[in-house]
């Protein structure tokens, strides 16, 4: 994100009260951008030849950046346009014929899943022409497209693909928010899906619209009536967020393609960050034997999880690989820098991520569940000291369910998170309990996850 995006995202959160506290669980939608479609023959497809960097050839400002523990099969089916960043544990699983096609400047991150091929029902394949597409089809996304942390694409599914008359060059304003799932249905262009929330086969999202946070959206009537309590519509303010995130993915894309064309081993395993962004311009190694960035540095290719840039933990080497499952992503590229106490157990699929200039503090003997989200950014409370907004802090001896997300909050010593539950842009009191499946938002519960 440049300098006068980051300055608009702070003044917006400081201007907007409770309406801004939802940004990230919601989709944001296009904005006047200088992006560029992408070209014919500007695409590449990840196969080893061309992987990290897809294409191999092609310059570092336009390539794609594919981290190495993302998972492709049948790459010859499987196109990256230009500037796209696939993130750790990322799977593009094209088959039987069945394709994936990722448009320019979007980006696939952290443990997300996109399927093309999968078995439907004849009833199924029923509903999937009511939104045009046929059960072989393949997934298309258009550019500029979101799939942020743990969501997942189930073919076949367009997202934000360009109808005739469309501007070649806009941005399509898709984003499909942590742990969401398209399911066999079509995106249009500035519309998405909120933390984990789901929109089912055949239905069609129409332009100005999101799916609300953990709500199941079965019915084309559902996607399209606000009344029913299902979407609502996209604002300004979502629309800002959406180009800061495209902006900072564009940036990694080709930070990563750079790291790894000066030294393969670096972008593998416990490792530098790639700095040479506006948001993070230096090349920081995580450290271990304490939470406040003064133990040793730690570079560690052959390690099973990714852990990059400027994660710092209480626990040894050693601690870490006993505490920690697989398929981790601990990723301070972006924000920064995570101080980690110890870690009671973390189960597999685990992803920590924050905001551009914000940090993360964690306690000590924390447990996290299978495919927790604990994503930094600046809470609602206001720093008096510093004048900038609280980090995110989760407590000592806190559970997190499998499933939960964590976002803009404090989670306070002993609390409990339920599994596939959300707290966002809340302070929850020592000890307290969220239910599964609970939407907890501005310190309240706001919803259930209806799937």
């Amino acid at each position: 994100m440049s300098q006068r995006s980051r300055s608009r995202v702070h003044a917006l959160l400081a201007c907007t009260g409770g309406a801004a506290l939802l940004l990230p669980l919601g989709l944001f939608a296009p904005t006047a951008s200088a992006a560029v479609a992408a070209e014919p023959g500007s695409s590449c497809s990840p196969t080893p030849a061309n992987r990290p960097v897809c294409a191999a050839d092609a310059p570092t400002d336009t390539a794609s950046f594919l981290d190495p523990t993302a998972r492709v099969t049948d790459p010859k089916d499987v196109r990256l346009s230009k500037e796209v960043y696939v993130g750790p544990f990322a799977q593009l699983l094209a088959s039987g014929g069945a394709g994936i096609t990722i448009g320019a400047e979007s980006n696939v991150q952290d443990n997300v899943t996109v399927q093309a091929g999968s078995g439907r029902s004849a009833a199924v394949d029923r509903d999937l022409a009511a939104a045009g597409l046929r059960g072989s089809d393949g997934i298309v996304t258009g550019e500029r497209v979101i799939l942020a942390h743990g969501s997942s694409v189930v073919g076949p599914a367009r997202l934000g693909v360009a109808s005739d008359g469309t501007p070649p060059g806009e941005d399509s304003g898709v984003f499909v928010s942590f742990g969401a799932r398209v399911d066999g249905a079509v995106l249009e262009r500035d519309s998405g899906l909120s933390a984990l929330s789901r929109i089912g086969p055949g239905v069609r999202l129409r332009s100005g619209l999101i799916v609300l946070p953990g709500k199941d959206v079965r019915t084309q009537r559902q996607a399209e009536d606000p009344a029913l309590g299902k979407v609502r519509p996209i604002t300004q303010a979502d629309r800002l967020f959406n180009a800061g995130v495209v902006e900072v993915n564009v940036g990694l894309a080709r930070e990563y393609s750079r790291l790894a064309r000066e030294q393969r081993s670096a972008v593998r395993g416990i490792n530098v960050d790639p700095g040479g962004n506006v948001f993070d311009k230096t090349r920081d190694a995580p450290q271990v034997e304490s939470r406040l960035c003064t133990g040793p540095e730690v570079r560690q290719p052959k390690f099973r999880n990714r852990i990059i840039g400027d994660a710092c933990f209480e626990d040894n080497l050693k601690q870490l690989d006993k505490a920690m499952g697989a398929q981790i992503s601990i990723r301070a590229d972006e924000g920064g820098p995570f101080g980690i106490g110890t870690i009671a157990k973390m189960e597999d699929n685990v992803i920590f991520h924050a905001l551009e200039g914000a940090d993360l503090e964690v306690g000590q003997r924390v447990t996290y569940g299978r495919g927790a989200i604990v994503h930094g950014g600046g809470r609602p409370t206001i720093n008096l000291t510093t004048g900038f907004a609280a980090p995110t802090v989760v407590g000592n001896d806190v559970r997190l369910g499998d499933g939960s997300v964590v976002f803009r909050s404090l989670i306070a010593n002993r609390a409990v998170i339920g599994s596939r539950s959300v707290v966002v842009g809340s302070e929850l009191r020592i000890g307290q309990a969220i239910p599964a499946r609970t939407i907890y938002a501005n310190d309240g519960v706001v919803g259930r996850v209806e799937w």
